[in-house]
């Protein structure tokens, strides 16, 4: 499996014009990554889908791997940040409803970013450091603590982590179905972490 550890792309663009010709290719390797998965994307084709020729690609990117983890790198700080902004709001949610909003925040995302199903499972690995990777988790601890005070820093963690899996069971089965049926999928996911947010969420009754 091939592993991408550092900047995936060759040249930072310096100009304007440089900066849209790769927003360009980036998108075009979206749709590309969408429509027909990864595997099936070449560098030709988002050469070609781009209007603009393989080697101003190759300027940029050493191969189709390199936008790949650059895309996936573009949609996990995308995800985070959307994340980020529900659990500011969290207090102001019952269980119930913070566990629709979290569900919809992932349903919305995937509406708006088709390629990222795709490029989850893709043969590659994009090495971040660890805090980056734990981010989230800790956002979402936090926003656990906020609600009920009485779970202790390694307990709210624990939750958030089963939440991040309960999401991520969501997103590979989302995959494995087709798209008429996804809404079930939620419905039925949304279903467990309600449940588990509520038993979480209500520790504090126990505490007491």
């Amino acid at each position: 499996m091939p592993s991408i550890s550092s900047s995936p792309i060759r040249v930072a663009p310096q100009q304007d014009r440089s900066a849209r010709r790769l927003a360009g290719f980036l998108q075009a390797a979206a749709e590309l990554f969408a429509a027909v998965g990864y595997e099936a994307t070449t560098m030709q084709a988002i050469a070609d889908r781009s209007d603009s020729s393989i080697g101003a690609l190759y300027n940029y990117f050493p191969d189709k791997e390199s936008v790949a983890a650059t895309l996936r790198q573009q949609y996990s700080e995308d995800l985070q940040s959307r994340v980020k902004s529900l659990m500011v709001e969290s207090n102001n949610l019952s269980a119930v409803r913070f566990a629709d909003s979290f569900i919809d925040c992932i349903t919305d995302f995937v509406q708006d970013r088709p390629a990222w199903l795709n490029l989850v499972a893709a043969p590659i690995s994009l090495h971040r450091a660890k805090s980056a990777r734990n981010a989230l988790r800790s956002t979402i601890a936090d926003a656990f603590r906020s609600k009920n005070p009485f779970l202790s820093p390694e307990r709210a963690l624990l939750a958030a982590n089963v939440a991040v899996q309960i999401v991520k069971g969501m997103r590979t089965l989302w995959r494995e179905t087709e798209a008429k049926s996804r809404d079930l999928v939620a419905a039925e996911f949304r279903k467990v972490l309600t449940s588990y947010l509520q038993e979480v969420l209500c520790e504090r009754e126990r505490a007491e």
